[in-house]
Formats: C-alpha cells, structure tokens, sequence
C-alpha cells in the first residue's frame, strides 16, 4: 500500500523524533553514570587518604611519646598534641564517607577502639615520666602492650584500603563500560540520521518527478484550450450558440489550471517546511556534508563555490571525526590499551611541526605564534611515541587558538631543566577561573563560568595529561582568572645516554 506524500512527512517525523528520543535519553543515561562513578573514585581517594593519615598520626603519637620519655623535653610532645585531634577528625570523617558501609563501619569502630588504647598508653607513659622521671619511664618503652593497638590499626586500615581498592576497580569497569556504549550510541546515530535523510531525499525526489509529469499533464491540457479557443473563436463567427459552448468550457478548463498550480503550489510548500524541520532538528556535521553535497551532485555551483563545499565538507568531517577519535583516545587510555612505539625524538622537530601546522587556524584569526628555544637546550633527545607527542601539542595549540581571541598572540618556548625538556604554550586569551583550574585536566569537564560557551566534550586537556603521563612526563595549567590568559607547561625526560627505551 502507498501512502500519498502528506502523510509521509508525518511518519519520517515520527522516527526522526523517536530516534534522536531514544539517543537523548541513553546518552542521559550514560552521563549519569559516569557521574556517578567520578563521584564514587573522589570519595574512594578521599577514604584512602583518610586512612593513611589515620595510621600515620597514630605512629606520630607513638613517636612523640617515646621521644618525650628518653629526652624528657616536652617539645617533644607537639607531635601528640597535634595528632590527637586530627586524628578524631580522620576517623569522624571516615564514618560519613562510608556511612552506608556496615562493614566498613565495623572495621572503623576497630580502629577508633584502638587509636584511644594507644592514645591512653601514650597518656600512661608520659604521666609517668613527668611523675616518676626517665628510670622508671623507660622500662615501659620495651613492652608489647603499647605496640599491639598499633598493630591491630595497621591491620583493619590494611583490610579497609583494599576493600576500596577492589571497589575502586569495579567502578572504573562500570565507567569503562558506559564510555564504550556512548561511543556506540553516538556511531549507531550517525547512520541513522544517514539514513533517514537518504529517505526524505528519496521522498522528495519522487514528489518532484510526480509535480514534473502533473506539469507536463497542465502545459498539454493548456495547448488544448488554447486549440479549442481558437476553433470557437472561429465558430462564433458563424454561431452565437456555439460561443456560449466554448465560452462555458474555456471557463471549466481554466478552474481546472487553477486547482491544478494550488496543488502545485501546496507540494512545493510541504517540500520546503520539511527540509526546513531536517535541518533545525538534526544540528549535526552531517548535516553540513549532506547539503553541501546534493549542491555539488547538483553540477549547478562555480569553481569558488565547488571549492567552498568541498573545504566544508572536509571540514566538519574531520570535527566528527576528531570527536569520536577523541572518545576512541580516552576509551583505549582508560582501559590501558593505548600502545606507543617508543623512538628518539627531536624535541625542536616535534614542536616546530606543531606550530607549522596550527598556523592556517592562527592566521584565520590574525593570531601570531612566536616560537622560541632557550639557550640551555642544546638538541638533546627525548624518548617517545612521535604522533603521540604531536597530539599533545597540537591540542595544546588549538586549545590556545580556540580561546583566544584576535590579533593576539601565542607564545612557545622550549627549555632544557637538568634532566627534562620544558615545553611552554602561553595565550592571551579567555583564561581559566581559578574555580575551575583544579579541574582542567579532568575528563568531561569545561568551564561553565565564563560568558562564552564553546562546544566539544571537554577531552582535549585529559588526553593530553594522560598522554604525558605515559611518556613519564608532567602537564601543569595556570591562569591569573579570567580573562587574563592561560599557560600550559609540559615536562619529558631527556632519552638515557647510556640506554633504550622499550616499547610501551
């Protein structure tokens, strides 16, 4: 069964609505869950601190009272009057990270048992030592009794720390397992809006023939009127009865014309109204490419415009395909399935590679890059993966550009620090709010402060100090806030004189 064209606008909409629907609703569904488990790693960081801190204050307390009851200064003793409260404060915020934890709860309820035996001992001993003086003091320092409350917190933190541990790599599983689905999600989106465009193409194609062969039915039905006019005009010479004839059936023929361009008309409007709702509803780079494609299938563009849509094209087929590159980089780091072919690397090719690329961008906006190699840099190597490492500073660069605004400038310098290459990437751009500077680096994150919002999903800098991190390296952001600009300094270490890396 055919359906007529009016109601095949309707049920393309209908999937088109349902699909982005079902897109919207997953990614939602994905990004809470990677909320979720950023949120759970803070608070795993967080217990683990807390507990390191725990046993450390206790040995503190342990320390402090030995050193009092050998010297007798009580100097000595700043130790253990400091420790005492940050310890309670330690463990009371254990309980509120781990409140909904029974078990944990168990273990921390052993540990502040514990930590007040040795709290009391250590009150035993320095009584003691302040009553009875430093013979009778020192004979309790060898006994075993004050060291069993410390053993007992060293185990229960010991079963805690890797209790978090385990539960930190089931998270980061489940984090793995929601970036893979959103890529998924995002490639199984593409095609669809593919091919419910190649659809609606198909759709209008067809009207189109159908309106080209009704106006070819017209101008034959209009070559006829004009013939049966001019034969009544020739008949009413002769006939008044048979003017009114024509007269009557020129009059029919013209309402049948009339009707015939509505219709027309109407075919043409649904057509546009659609196209119309496509674009405002699919705000995709493959929309971009689509459009500029059909002009060229078209053959109707000169050579400046043939040369615009293909420039178009390519360009938003590289930001689709930089995006999803960028949730294939941060799904292989995560996962530690990111390989690197480890070679000796030129420090000055690499970066100046960099900067020769990033121009054409810079010169879009009259940014001017300014390159410039320090005097204690004197060509050593550095070991590591070369496309890699131009990843870095390509981001670096168009991270740079992106933020800044123009005719301003940009600033890269390379440095030799006792055993590292010091690479520096300066902007005069938009900065980063000093809320937000702790947070650069972190997946997903863009700061949403500023007066200005920019897209993309807030990859870049992750993949850049992940990447660094796997050369051995070091990446640090700062900004004096807002408006004020932004620099980023990276750290690698030189190749070894006497040796090879391998590779990773």
């Amino acid at each position: 069964m055919f359906f007529k064209f009016e109601r095949k606008l309707p049920i393309i909409l209908f999937f088109v609505f349902l699909m982005m629907t079902t897109v919207g609703f997953l990614f939602y569904q994905n990004t809470v869950s990677i909320q979720e488990s950023i949120k759970w790693e803070k608070e795993s960081q967080e217990v683990l601190s807390a507990l390191e801190g725990t046993l450390m204050l206790s040995l503190e307390i342990e320390s402090s009272t030995s050193n009092f009851v050998i010297l007798g200064n009580e100097t000595y003793l700043d130790p253990y009057n400091r420790a005492k409260p940050r310890i309670n404060q330690n463990i009371a915020n254990l309980r509120r990270l781990k409140a909904n934890s029974p078990d944990q709860l168990a273990e921390i309820d052993k540990v502040e048992s514990r930590v007040k035996e040795v709290v009391a001992e250590a009150e035993r001993k320095i009584a003691l030592r302040k009553s009875e003086g430093f013979p009778v003091a020192v004979l309790e320092l060898p006994k075993q009794e004050g060291k069993r409350p410390l053993a007992g917190i060293r185990e229960s933190i010991d079963r805690m720390k890797a209790y978090e541990v385990l539960t930190q790599q089931q998270r980061e599983q489940g984090l793995d397992r929601s970036l893979k689905r959103t890529i998924w999600i995002l490639i199984a989106s593409s095609f669809a809006g593919i091919i419910f465009l190649g659809l609606a193409n198909l759709v209008v194609f067809f009207e189109n023939r159908k309106r080209r062969a009704a106006e070819g039915a017209l101008t034959e039905v209009n070559l006829g009127l004009e013939q049966k006019i001019e034969e009544g005009t020739k008949e009413l010479r002769t006939a008044n009865e048979t003017l009114n004839e024509v007269g009557i059936e020129r009059e029919t023929l013209l309402l049948n014309e009339q009707k015939a361009r509505q219709e027309a008309e109407i075919a043409n409007r649904l057509r546009d109204e659609f196209m119309a709702t496509v674009s405002h509803e699919l705000r995709t780079p493959l929309n971009s490419i689509l459009g500029w494609a059909r002009l060229m299938k078209g053959g109707t563009l000169d050579g400046d415009q043939y040369a615009k849509a293909v420039t178009t094209i390519i360009k938003n087929s590289e930001t689709q395909n930089r995006l999803i590159e960028d949730l294939l980089d941060v799904a292989r780091i995560i996962s530690g399935k990111s390989e690197l072919e480890i070679v000796d690397l030129d420090p000055v090719e690499i970066v100046t590679h960099s900067v020769e690329t990033a121009k054409p961008s810079a010169d879009a906006k009259s940014i001017k890059i300014s390159l410039q190699i320090g005097e204690s840099f004197n060509g050593q190597a550095i070991r590591g993966d070369r496309d890699r490492i131009r990843q870095v500073f390509s981001n670096l660069l168009n991270n740079a550009i992106k933020f800044s605004p123009e005719n301003t400038r940009i600033d890269v310098g390379l440095n030799a620090r006792s055993e590292f290459a010091e690479i520096t990437v300066r902007d005069s751009g938009m900065g980063i709010s000093r809320a937000f500077l702790p947070m650069v680096f972190e997946r997903f994150r863009q700061d949403s402060s500023g007066s200005t919002k920019n897209g993309g999903l807030g990859l870049g800098l992750a993949i850049v100090r992940n990447l660094v991190e796997m050369h051995g390296g070091t990446v640090k952001a700062a900004s004096e806030g807002e408006n004020k600009g932004a620099t980023f300094t990276v750290t690698l270490p030189f190749a070894s004189r006497n040796g090879r890396g391998s590779n990773q």
